[in-house]
């Protein structure tokens, strides 16, 4: 009877706990494996992290064929900065590549290992519906989509580090990363069952363009999925701002241990960058700040990243660079006492402080 009353108790009192208003979708892009060519039979759905695949001759999931199989996958491409992209594209057979429901890409034939690449204008902090439909015929399976980003710095091009790299999985998205009400326009990907009742288009004559031999690079633009600036952040403390005076950033949420901003904060950092296109005078420092917790070290880089990414974020909302300031502080100019776990958060933070 005691263990029943408790056991009763437990459960109305977790039906009671409020739950989050809403929850990011998977990063990485959702998968639909087929065997035959032409996406005849749906067999395995799931969510792949990025695509960077070298199956050799091995079956690319369970259930599938070693050969003579289909994949399509769907979802979200964020941009992490403004300008040309290079996406680069290395496949064995057949691939075409949709941005904004726009055919960027095609090669849609039987071929050895072969290199594509093509030239995309895309815009910092813009969501861009992606397709990627993909076919192998027979012997080696590859497939590699990959991008050279336009805010490659001059140190990183003479490091020997790579330029080129497979589109990262934080930049990936399932479904959109913003509620539709947030959204001004959506282009929405094809959904992975109604490929199997769509005729497929008849695959064009190979052309010369910017992606070589056999691959067509149409000219269009692709369309943009653009969460609107329209969220209820004012930051109206900034201006009253004296020099030296600070301002913690609000709703400003980074990946855990990463300088990755959430998009979740870019109606902060809008905002930000309204009022201080608004005060053309203006000058801040933006300053990182984290908790005590783990080395030392690493806190204080960490903290100079995240600075370093909410000022390249500004910057490319048209912010001039000589206007800003980006450093890290780790964990050495505490607001609260790390020792309570309730207080400790606040530490992590990042500040603005007027110039």
């Amino acid at each position: 009877m005691t263990y029943f009353y408790w056991s009763t108790l437990l459960l109305c009192a977790s039906a009671c706990l409020p739950t989050t208003a809403q929850t990011l979708p998977a990063h990485g892009l959702a998968a639909t494996y087929y065997n035959g060519e032409n996406f005849e039979e749906a067999v395995v759905e799931r969510i792949d992290a990025q695509l960077d695949f070298e199956w050799h001759s091995r079956p690319p999931a369970t259930g599938i064929s070693k050969e003579h199989f289909s994949v399509c996958w769907t979802g979200f491409l964020e941009a992490p900065a403004t300008g040309l992209y290079i996406l680069h594209l290395t496949v064995d057979d057949g691939v075409r590549v949709w941005i904004g429901n726009r055919l960027l890409l095609e090669s849609w034939r039987n071929q050895y290992v072969t290199d594509g690449q093509v030239r995309v204008r895309l815009e910092a902090g813009k969501v861009y519906a992606l397709r990627v439909e993909y076919y192998q015929n027979a012997l080696e399976s590859r497939l590699v989509l990959g991008w050279e980003r336009p805010d490659v710095s001059m140190e990183d091009f003479f490091s020997g580090r790579p330029i080129f790299e497979p589109i990262p999985t934080r930049y990936l998205w399932t479904a959109l990363p913003v509620p539709p009400s947030e959204v001004r326009e959506a282009g929405t990907p094809v959904p992975p069952a109604a490929l199997a009742a769509r005729p497929l288009p008849v695959a064009k004559p190979a052309a010369l363009g910017s992606g070589g031999p056999g691959w067509i690079v149409p000219k269009a633009p692709a369309r943009a999925v653009v969460p609107p600036d329209t969220l209820p952040v004012r930051l109206d403390g900034l201006a009253q701002l004296t020099k030296g005076q600070r301002l913690t950033l609000p709703n400003l949420y980074f990946t855990q241990s990463t300088a990755d901003l959430l998009p979740s904060s870019r109606p902060t950092l809008n905002a930000l960058a309204r009022r201080l296109r608004e005060q053309p005078a203006m000058r801040l420092e933006i300053a990182g700040h984290t908790d005590n917790v783990g080395e030392a070290a690493l806190n204080l880089r960490l903290s100079r990243q995240r600075a370093r990414v909410v000022r390249q974020y500004l910057v490319q909302q048209g912010i001039d660079s000589v206007r800003l300031a980006a450093r890290g502080y780790g964990g050495t100019r505490p607001v609260a006492d790390n020792r309570d776990p309730q207080q400790r958060p606040r530490n992590r933070r990042v500040e603005v402080v007027r110039q």
